[in-house]
């Protein structure tokens, strides 16, 4: 039987309108044209990620006890134009389309036509691919042989083992130093290339450490701002959790629940 809290998050669920975020395009773009040339490759795409950690609007919801959403609000989805850079006939497409569809406001419409067009339309990994692959290839695209899962999206695959059950991402940082300390420039050709993925990867630890926080943070504003006993005990209780994790190791359910969706 569900309880009657679990009855209105999945009232909530099932109620709330799937929508485009602009959001993640926003952070990704401002940072590619800030970096993008003047860092390597595994490092631009650390700090676009850092940049969505630091910009994301923070949500917690009514009766949450595991925190983190992937846009501004319930059903918010991202789009990911180093990926696929949507056309403004792609967004109409997605928010009229009977199965499966999107809302897609007009400033969405907007910041797409604006920042994100002009900048992605010849830069995404698709329109490369497409411009690239021989005429047999796009035969074979078009009359629908195979088709490309990423070709519109991301991954979305949570990669890992019990490695963040067992350890919090300051020792991932540990690690990572350990390993940049290591590294042989004098016999090993690809030692430059390794310690650029390295500090990719400390800055992606960065990155979830800084999600935490703001969860955290925002847990503790509400729980100050709240009247109801019980759920300002909640609040204090996710804020102490996401200090928690992923910084550290969880100790308890709730906190490798929580880890295991933040990361």
């Amino acid at each position: 039987m569900l309880s009657e809290r679990v009855k209105r998050l999945k009232q909530i669920s099932e109620n709330s309108v799937p929508s485009i975020s602009m959001e993640r395009a926003r952070a990704v773009t401002r940072t590619y044209q800030e970096y993008m040339g003047k860092v390597s490759t595994p490092v631009l795409r650390a700090k676009a990620f850092l940049e969505i950690m630091r910009s994301k609007t923070i949500y917690i919801g009514d009766d949450e006890l595991i925190v983190g959403e992937r846009g501004e609000r319930p059903m918010a989805t991202p789009t990911f134009p180093e990926l696929c850079c949507h056309t403004l006939e792609d967004f109409d497409v997605m928010d009229r389309r009977e199965k499966i569809a999107f809302s897609v406001t007009q400033r969405d419409r907007q910041i797409q036509e604006e920042e994100i067009i002009p900048f992605w339309r010849e830069r995404a990994t698709r329109h490369i691919v497409l411009n690239t692959v021989d005429q047999d290839w796009l035969d074979a695209y078009e009359a629908g042989i195979f088709t490309e899962f990423m070709e519109q999206r991301g991954p979305g695959h949570t990669a890992g083992d019990d490695k963040y059950f067992k350890y919090g991402f300051l020792k991932f940082k540990d690690d990572i130093a350990a390993a940049r300390h290591d590294l042989d420039y004098f016999t090993d050709p690809a030692a430059s290339s390794k310690e650029e993925t390295l500090i990719a990867m400390d800055i992606a630890c960065d990155a979830l450490i800084l999600q935490g926080d703001r969860y955290a943070d925002e847990a503790a504003i509400q729980a100050e701002t709240t009247d109801d006993i019980t759920r300002k005990a909640e609040l204090l209780e996710i804020a102490r959790v996401c200090r928690k994790v992923p910084r550290h190791a969880p100790e308890t359910l709730h906190e490798a629940l929580q880890m295991y969706w933040f990361v």
